[in-house]
């Protein structure tokens, strides 16, 4: 009998937790795209995970940038929104240069024109240092903010 009602007492938990997890899961779903990583090894070309926004706005932030075998510090960032059945459409770049001052050092890109509606957006390293794919990109954290509200 004590068996049973342990076996009854986990059943109801693991409903619970399973309950709550899926709420946890549906509420971020509707939380906006805000993400942050790294970036490792990057040369010209790499893109980013791809992450769906419905406003008009997103900002890429890069902190402590190096790039290993380059001549200058900078990169050249290009957002994408991606499109399914038709050529992706380029929002534009930003040159970040701040990022390579140091470990505490940001750059930031902000775009405004991002489509209305919701899409999926994606961003590259379009040129590492001086460019060519010589050079790797690494940066300790890569931050994606999709709200302008703050």
């Amino acid at each position: 009998m004590h068996l049973r009602a342990t076996k009854a007492v986990r059943r109801k938990a693991a409903v619970t937790v399973t309950a709550a997890a899926a709420l946890v899961g549906f509420t971020a779903t509707n939380a906006s795209a805000n993400w942050s990583s790294y970036i490792s090894s990057w040369t010209d070309g790499d893109r980013s995970r791809e992450w769906t926004d419905s406003g008009t706005y997103s900002q890429v932030q890069f902190r402590s940038c190096f790039a290993q075998y380059g001549t200058t510090d900078q990169v050249v960032v290009k957002m994408w929104k991606v499109d399914t059945w038709t050529p992706n459409d380029d929002l534009g770049n930003k040159t970040f240069t701040n990022c390579f001052n140091g470990s505490t050092s940001w750059s930031n890109g902000e775009w405004t024109n991002v489509p209305t509606g919701e899409h999926t957006l994606q961003f590259e390293a379009d040129k590492v240092a001086q460019g060519g794919s010589c050079c790797l990109l690494n940066v300790a954290e890569v931050y994606v903010d999709t709200s302008m509200a703050d």
